[in-house]
């Protein structure tokens, strides 16, 4: 018989292992998703030789090739939250990393971190380096309450998780399940397409599937509606079934916790696995590129956004001071805990306005809502009032209230909501964009043109007002203001820039300010 090399024996072997069934049993368990990562090249150090010959014996260098200097570490894949020998995809990962570097020059390196080790690190105050956590759920993750602690604490200090649940439906559940105990009160989310996750490096507009997929693209009802609704925001004709499904923890405007359901490892592996619901080999590499640059451009915001800045200064003429009631609602009310104290620092120390360093949060349910004349809101996405709630709104504004609001990052999906509530609010009422020789970009500060994050020139400012009987009672800017107010926004923000989000908003205050005392405090 002829001979069968040793490396064919391996690739059959492998094979063979990737294809078995998976039983209950825990020792029939896999220990690794996908293919192992290739091995690097050893060479050899530089070392000194020795010329032998019939003349005399002479030292000399014998330089050898030497490895490449080891690139940046920006994921590890974490193991052993499945079960004690799980080890997650660092195939998966490494074939990733590699695709980055050919396709799109990327150069960054991979290592491989136990969730015992990340407890380790975390306990002893230990900085985990890697900007991203890499979990391969194939198998429900397990884990302890010091492990859930850690991985929350990562996450808060500017880190980010890519969570994959290799179209699996228990794995996602438990994933689901995790996450809501970790970050109580931030939904695991659809992410809209025009998140920046989606336009990172690559502009993924829908995405496809292998020809087997067919039957396993949708999870419910409850998903082909989410779709719906996320296809309305996309502005053009798009099969709400082809959107990509990936799902998101929000801290702040970023993306913070990652989640897919369709598996993204067989992709990136080149891998054709019949057995589960995937992303096609492009849109698993893409969307995994997109990620990892997504993750880079943030890094910076991440870290600011783990500390609340406050500020305090003297109580100055209490009772003629000016309080900012900030809205709470299910809209990711509060993407910049730090920009309205910034917010209000910058009135008192620019205008003679007295200002009361204590920023009020208050739902619409309570009753001193009604004590004060100018309330805030904000958020990324739709505030989803209830009719209870916007009729207290109406009510609030209709009786001398006024409403200052602004789409944080200018997320279109805050947009789209708001409009629609304005629309609830005051049906024969319409915002409408305010002339440039309007009061209030003279009021204060003459205003004619404002720099935005995402532009390369200046343009002139976009404020919309909504009148009843001549007063404005809703006073909103589409473009982010809150993100300038804290001085440090994300990368992808299409907001106005710090000192110009401040002037603006000054002139916005000083405006209303003057409409109340004009129309009798509002009654």
């Amino acid at each position: 018989m002829p001979m069968i090399r040793a490396g064919k024996i391996r690739r059959i072997c492998l094979i063979c292992l990737i294809v078995l069934p998976v039983t209950d049993s825990a020792a029939d368990k896999l220990k690794m998703w996908g293919t192992p990562p290739q091995k690097k090249v050893h060479h050899q150090k530089s070392a000194a030789g020795v010329m032998m010959g019939p003349m005399p014996l002479l030292t000399q260098r014998r330089s050898e090739t030497k490895r490449p200097p080891a690139p940046p570490k920006i994921i590890a894949n974490l193991s052993g939250f499945g079960f004690k020998d799980w080890q997650g995809s660092p195939g998966s990962v490494d074939a990733l990393l590699r695709t980055s570097t050919s396709r799109v020059n990327m150069w960054y390196g991979w290592d491989h971190l136990d969730i015992r080790k990340v407890v380790d690190k975390n306990t002893a105050g230990v900085r985990i380096r890697e900007p991203i956590l890499y979990m391969c759920a194939y198998y429900p993750p397990n884990l302890k309450d010091d492990e859930r602690q850690a991985l929350r604490d990562y996450v808060m200090s500017g880190g980010s998780i890519l969570i994959n649940c290799c179209g699996q439906d228990e794995s996602f559940a438990g994933v689901k399940a995790e996450l809501k105990a970790m970050f109580p009160g931030r939904p695991l989310r659809l992410l809209p397409p025009d998140h920046p996750m989606y336009r990172s490096h690559f502009k993924i507009d829908q995405v496809s599937w292998p020809e087997n997929m067919k039957d396993k693209k949708l999870k419910s009802s409850d998903e082909l509606s989410d779709l719906n609704v996320l296809a309305s925001l996309a502005g053009k004709q798009i099969d709400p079934k082809k959107l990509p499904r990936i799902r998101a923890v929000t801290i702040g405007t970023r993306a913070a916790v990652v989640v897919s359901y369709e598996d993204l490892a067989c992709g990136w592996s080149q891998w054709d696995n019949q057995t589960v619901a995937r992303y096609s080999l492009g849109d698993s590499n893409a969307l995994g590129v997109n990620f990892m640059s997504y993750v880079m451009a943030e890094m910076r915001f991440a870290k600011f956004l783990q500390t609340t800045h406050e500020i305090k200064a003297p109580n100055v003429r209490p009772r003629q001071q000016l309080t900012l009631v900030q809205l709470i609602h299910d809209g990711n009310w509060d993407p910049n805990p730090s920009g309205v104290p910034y917010l209000l620092r910058h009135i008192s120390a620019n205008t003679s306005i007295a200002v009361k360093f204590d920023r009020r949060k208050f739902e619409l349910q309570n009753p001193n809502l009604f004590a004060y004349p100018l309330i805030y809101m904000t958020g990324s996405w739709n505030p989803s009032l209830g009719d209870a709630e916007v009729a207290l709104l109406r009510r609030y504004l209709t009786e001398g209230g006024t409403l200052l609001a602004d789409s944080a990052s200018g997320r279109l999906e805050f947009d789209k909501a708001f409009r629609k509530l304005t629309q609830a609010l005051f049906p024969n009422g319409k915002l409408v964009k305010l002339p440039q020789d309007h009061l209030l970009f003279r009021c204060f500060y003459q205003i004619e043109k404002l720099s935005v994050n995402h532009l390369a020139k200046e343009v002139e400012p976009n404020v919309e007002a909504l009148f009843v009987n001549y007063r404005p009672v809703i006073v909103y800017s589409p473009l982010g203001l809150c993100d300038g107010w804290a001085l440090e926004h994300s990368a992808y923000a299409r907001a106005y820039a710090p000192e110009d989000a401040f002037r603006l908003t000054t002139n916005m205050i000083v405006y209303l300010m003057l409409t109340v005392r004009e129309s009798g405090e509002g009654k």
